[in-house]
């Protein structure tokens, strides 16, 4: 007999048999039940949708609960947050405020910086100016010192450059600012060679003491310097001259009579007898005097061809008003001409004999040349050796043609 079950029941038995008992899911469905199930009785199976309902609901409520800490706390994030946007208005209104007080503050900033980079800029250009056309306080305290030294001739040369840069100047349209400069530049360089002059002949007068002196360098620039005012330089020149004048005639009386230091080498005079020998000897200390003066004056002024430093070729007039190396050696052997001359007339007033008389006139002859090209031809030594050659050989052609009668 076939039994008949009810449709809603066998939906429920194939549902039921249906179903994977062997999933995860399932499985995992299965542990949480066990976590909350209790007896399985008759009655817990009974009212288990009833037990996986309330347990829902109380995961639920305590979601609930939790949620509500979390509202709570993001209310007060959002309540802060609006605090921070009040704030943040406020500060940005005071900024705008502040911005809007401190516009003028601003533009004069900008206007004062405008000025400031002006005046830096026009202060760069006064310094440069004065760099290039003023002398410093240390450059005119070295101008004006009473001491010459390295500091005064860079001085010097600093007076001379700005003079030279007032020139361009007077090209432009600067022509009254040039003109005022150079008229003060030139106060300076006046001031100062003028006291260059005077140091000068302080340190020349010296000179003359010694036969052969040690020209400092320092001496030497302060006469090359000197070349720049010819009249200056004659003046010292001929100071020194002067000094040498005198002392070279005092050595040539003593080279005479007493001879060198110690007695070497003898005096000249004691081979009076020796006509040859005492003339030859004096031509020789003459020519020896004359080679170590020239020296003297090269190293104290140079050469004829020297010019001033810093300084063009010189005019025809101011080369003219310049001494030469030959007129300075001129000036100083004036002083031996006479005693020169007259000891070789008294020779020749001897009546040496002709042989003698043609030997003196060679010997003075070429002394005389020798001596010319030193000192020059027009020297007061050169001629007196000129008029000593022309007697010699007169007495020689005399006694020749006294010997052809």
């Amino acid at each position: 007999m076939t039994t008949v079950v009810p449709s809603g029941l066998a939906r429920k038995i194939r549902k039921t048999l249906e179903t994977r008992t062997e999933t995860v899911e399932f499985l995992a469905s299965l542990a949480t039940l066990s976590d909350f199930y209790g007896d399985n009785t008759a009655a817990e199976r009974r009212h288990l949708r009833s037990t996986i309902e309330s347990h829902a609901l109380s995961i639920n409520q305590q979601f609930l609960q939790s949620v509500d800490g979390v509202i709570a706390t993001l209310d007060a994030v959002d309540a802060h947050l609006e605090q921070l946007a009040d704030c943040c208005r406020e500060v940005s209104g005071a900024l705008a405020a502040s911005k809007a007080k401190s516009a003028d503050m601003l533009s004069e900033n900008r206007r004062l910086s405008q000025s400031l980079e002006t005046s830096e800029g026009r202060s760069a250009l006064v310094q440069q100016f004065l760099q290039q056309y003023q002398l410093s306080h240390d450059e005119v305290y070295a101008l004006n010192e009473e001491e010459v030294d390295e500091g005064f001739f860079e001085a010097l040369e600093r007076v001379r450059v700005i003079h030279r840069n007032c020139r361009e100047l007077l090209r432009g349209q600067h022509q009254r600012a040039g003109l005022e400069l150079m008229d003060a530049m030139a106060l300076h360089q006046e001031a100062a060679y003028e006291r260059l002059c005077r140091w000068v002949k302080s340190e020349c007068r010296g000179l003359g003491e010694q036969e052969e002196p040690d020209i400092a360098p320092l001496l030497h620039r302060a006469a090359q310097a000197l070349r720049a005012r010819p009249v200056l330089f004659r003046f010292c020149a001929e100071e020194v001259a002067a000094a040498r004048h005198g002392a070279l005639f005092q050595r040539f009386i003593a080279a005479l009579t007493r001879g060198g230091p110690g007695g070497t080498p003898r005096p000249i005079e004691m081979h009076a007898h020796d006509s040859r020998r005492y003339v030859g000897d004096m031509l020789a200390w003459v020519h020896q005097s004359l080679a170590g003066e020239r020296e003297v004056l090269v190293q104290l002024f140079g050469d004829d061809s020297s010019s001033a430093p810093g300084e063009g070729a010189m005019s025809s007039a101011s080369a003219a008003e310049m001494p030469s190396i030959a007129e300075l050696l001129d000036r100083i052997f004036e002083s031996i001409c006479k005693p020169l001359k007259v000891r070789i007339e008294q020779v020749l007033a001897g009546a040496p004999p002709l042989l003698l008389c043609f030997r003196l006139a060679q010997l003075l002859a070429f002394y005389g040349d020798t001596i010319a090209q030193l000192a020059g031809p027009r020297s007061a030594v050169a001629q007196a050796l000129a008029q000593a050659q022309e007697a010699a050989a007169r007495s020689f052609r005399e006694q020749l043609a006294a010997r052809a009668k």
